[in-house]
């Protein structure tokens, strides 16, 4: 993290709302801070999410208060800000066991702010190498199946996720799953005008354009590209570089204890053209499902032999 995005964020101590002590800067993107923050009435650690596009955003004097640069980022300022309000307002909808647990959100310092529960633990990004590619098998059912739930859970809700990706699921001590990030999620039924929010080699070429419909199938594809990721260690070729010729690469060339049916599932999942890519979670589902219960009796028959 940069020295001058951290010059950037809210000070330490800063109190939110008369209940959130701003403890640490947690992380940066181009529209926002997110801090570790302490409830003062509670004790308890929260995550708190504040609007800051970086590149059109200031601190006032008060070394708080949020404000537009230049007179010409005023209209691109209030857009961004009503598209962060919607984040809060669809995490609002949202109580499910394997999404991040909204508390709630207000304005305040000329920016809103969402308050959050705190998860301890790793990124998936991170908590997979703690185990060999050879050895995960047990991502199948304390990660991917209960991500598949989530996503289903929000799909009946009329609400796309549009950024799944590695550095956006967080594994507690636990080992359980939370998805986070809505900042680039609609309710996809209503929406006409689709914003562009893309994640190179996890989102799926309709989300290139803010014409082209989307549907299940875009969190899909993000979906089967952090499953491919999760098993392979690689990255898939983004979507945008597949429209000529299609040079991704089997999950099975980097993984071979992944079976063909999974394998063929992912790849499907991963098809550029959203007519020809995998449109509904059960299928997802019965590929991991299938390959938990294969493995179980592979290695049920395994320790026999062996005793």
């Amino acid at each position: 993290m940069q020295a001058t995005e951290v010059e950037l964020s809210l000070p330490e101590n800063s109190v939110l709302n008369d209940t959130y002590k701003i403890k640490e800067v947690n992380a940066t993107s181009k529209l926002s801070f997110v801090y570790i923050a302490e409830n003062i009435n509670e004790g308890n650690q929260l995550i708190v999410k504040e609007f800051f596009p970086n590149d059109i955003a200031l601190r006032d004097l008060d070394n708080k208060t949020v404000i537009n640069r230049l007179p010409s980022t005023k209209q691109k300022f209030e857009d961004l800000k009503i598209n962060f309000l919607n984040e809060a307002l669809i995490m609002q909808e949202i109580n499910h066991y394997n999404i991040v647990k909204y508390i709630e959100h207000f304005e305040e310092n000329g920016s809103i702010y969402i308050i959050m529960e705190y998860y301890e633990g790793k990124l998936l990004d991170q908590y997979i190498k703690d185990y060999p590619i050879n050895d995960r098998e047990h991502l199948y059912t304390s990660i991917f199946l209960p991500l598949i739930d989530s996503l289903r859970y929000l799909h009946k809700k009329g609400i796309l996720h549009r950024d799944i990706k590695p550095s956006n699921i967080m594994i507690d001590s636990e080992g359980k799953p939370y998805l986070l990030d809505f900042g680039s999620a609609i309710f996809y039924k209503t929406e006409e005008n689709y914003q562009i929010f893309t994640s190179p080699g996890y989102s799926p070429l309709e989300q290139y354009s803010n014409i082209s419909e989307q549907g299940v199938y875009t969190d899909i594809y993000s979906l089967a590209a952090t499953f491919y990721y999760a098993l392979t260690d690689i990255i898939p070729l983004d979507s945008s570089q597949r429209i000529i010729e299609d040079k991704i690469e089997n999950v099975r060339k980097y993984n071979g204890k992944v079976s063909i049916v999974l394998s063929q599932t992912i790849m499907w999942g991963l098809a550029v053209q959203a007519k020809k890519r995998c449109s509904s979670l059960k299928f997802m589902e019965l590929a991991v499902a299938t390959e938990n219960i294969a493995n179980r009796i592979k290695n049920y028959f395994n320790s026999n032999v062996t005793k």
